[in-house]
């Protein structure tokens, strides 16, 4: 079996998102059709982040071209992404990278854990997956093989 190469898409900059993203990596590491997770937090230019900038790089042009390069880089290597969507602060960056990611003919599976019946995506995101899952939980055992498609199951404005 060929182990996935997973881009992980999602913000990181709540603690709801802090703690889904920690969740996924941990459910993504014990799913054996894995072989390597992109965390582009994990990735950051020189290791800069908002409360780690010793070289005041952070928010600058520098930081954010090469961070932006290592990330189109790492989609683009990537066999498939994993998006985590947090309906009550949706991240444009996130929108962004799903845009990339389909524009670039890579299956993205989508995860919400929100209620999909109350909080509609917008139409460009919900056409742009490839499958959706409610929980991160499921990762741990979702194939990775073949991401089939399937409509998005909740509600689209």
């Amino acid at each position: 079996m060929m182990q996935k190469q997973i881009y992980l898409a999602g913000g990181w900059f709540t603690p709801k998102q802090a703690a889904l993203v920690k969740r996924a990596v941990t459910a993504l590491q014990k799913n054996p059709t894995i072989g390597y997770i992109h965390s582009p937090q994990e990735h950051q230019y020189k290791g800069v982040t908002e409360g780690h900038d010793p070289e005041g790089l952070f928010g600058g042009y520098e930081w954010a071209n090469q961070t932006y390069q290592n990330d189109i880089t790492a989609m683009d290597l990537a066999d498939m992404a994993v998006v985590l969507w947090d309906m009550t602060d949706e991240d444009t960056g996130t929108a962004f990278e799903i845009g990339y990611l389909n524009a670039i003919h890579k299956p993205i599976v989508f995860v919400c854990e929100d209620d999909l019946q109350i909080n509609p995506i917008n139409l460009m995101l919900a056409k742009g997956i490839t499958q959706c899952l409610t929980s991160v939980d499921e990762l741990a055992m979702f194939d990775f093989q073949f991401v089939a498609g399937e409509p998005y199951p909740g509600l689209i404005v």
